[in-house]
């Protein structure tokens, strides 16, 4: 009769099941799997085919790092729903950084959307080594349930914690660049684009993403009114969502504004926004630059390939995912995380000119970095 006929399948099979059934010991089976190089080569394929037949797939991974009392990976704790983390560009740019970093140093990524948190148990129950909060809001249920496991954790945008490093830029002051370029050029009447309802008080209770977008506003709004332009000058438009067509929906109501109202010039929240106004102005017959100048911001890939290219500021969003897997793991170590100065840029392309009829500028000639 042949081994394997003497293999008999149990509901649940464990390792001692399979050391029984191959006539080895419990270390020789943990080796197999574990410490290949500790075992002759005959002696594992006879183990793994063993386990194979009883239906055994291995020690469990959750026990095995609760031995060795480490996971090898790190969560990054996302306020949007999953599929969002592979559609919004900006945020993909932010995770290619953090995947890059953690696979140079050998380690893996876990994504745990906050709003399959309803219970508590999906951040109480990853296994993971350490957390990246990417844009929260402070008051999340899942932020007091990751503080509360007491791992290491670093903030990207929001929230901002007591004793906790935080990875990100100034929103307000970023985007006082863009608002003093088209300034510069000569313009007067401006719209504004933004993620979700249009509201006065920038520091408003909202989800930390929509949280940065406002500030974003009344940076550029305040950098305006420093320069004399009051509300009259100002028309501001919500888009439901960050996407392209939600950008044209908004951008089509200043559009639609009398003359005398309608913007010369568009800033938007977000380059996929800005990029939804250049649809619109296509859509409308209205060129772009030349009868209106639009700018985004994040620099994602497609704002260079736009046409016209985009101007837009540049945040370094994968060198922030980066520096940001880099202070996880920093504080895993032992050892005391650097936090590098970021600082924005306004890399200025082929959407913004002076209004028309307004003289020329030195501003529009050439590269802004």
């Amino acid at each position: 009769m042949r081994e394997r006929d003497h293999v008999v399948r149990e509901a649940r099979p464990t390792l001692d099941t399979v050391a029984r059934a191959a006539g080895v010991s419990r270390m020789t089976v943990s080796n197999a799997y574990n410490r290949p190089d500790q075992i002759a080569g005959q002696t594992r394929e006879k183990v793994l085919r063993i386990a194979r037949e009883l239906g055994y797939a291995g020690p469990d991974p959750a026990a095995r790092s609760l031995r060795r009392g480490r996971a090898g990976t790190v969560g990054v704790l996302l306020t949007e729903r999953l599929p969002y983390a592979f559609a919004d560009p900006g945020l993909v740019a932010f995770l290619h950084g953090v995947a890059t970093e953690l696979a140079d140093a050998g380690q893996a990524l876990l994504l745990v959307p906050a709003e399959s948190n309803t219970d508590h148990a999906l951040v109480r129950n990853a296994v993971v080594d350490g957390f990246v909060l990417a844009s929260l809001a402070r008051d999340d249920p899942a932020v007091a349930d990751v503080l509360d496991r007491r791992l290491p954790v670093v903030t990207w945008g929001q929230p901002k914690l007591p004793n906790v490093p935080s990875v990100g830029i100034d929103n307000a002051r970023a985007v006082g660049k863009a608002a003093r370029h088209l300034l510069d050029l000569g313009h007067r009447r401006f719209g504004v684009v933004t993620l979700g309802p249009v509201v006065a008080n920038a520091d408003a209770d909202v989800p930390g993403n929509r949280l940065a977008m406002r500030r974003r506003v009344s940076g550029f709004v305040r950098t305006l009114s420093g320069a004399g332009i009051d509300a009259a000058g100002v028309t501001m438009a919500g888009a439901t969502r960050n996407s392209r067509a939600a950008g044209a929906v908004a951008v089509r109501e200043l559009l639609a504004l009398p003359a005398k109202r309608r913007p010369t010039a568009i800033f938007a929240v977000t380059d996929v926004l800005a990029l939804g106004a250049l649809d619109a102005a296509a859509e409308a017959g209205i060129d772009v630059p030349q009868m209106l100048s639009v700018v985004g911001f994040d620099d994602i890939g497609e704002a260079a390939a736009s046409t016209p290219p985009l101007t837009t500021g540049s945040q370094s969003l994968f060198e922030q995912g980066r520096i940001a897997a880099r202070v996880v793991l920093d504080l895993l170590a032992g050892t005391v995380p650097a936090l590098p100065r970021i600082t924005p840029e306004l890399v200025v392309r082929g959407s913004t000119a002076r209004p028309p009829g307004a003289p020329a500028t030195s501003s529009e000639k050439g590269w802004q970095r």
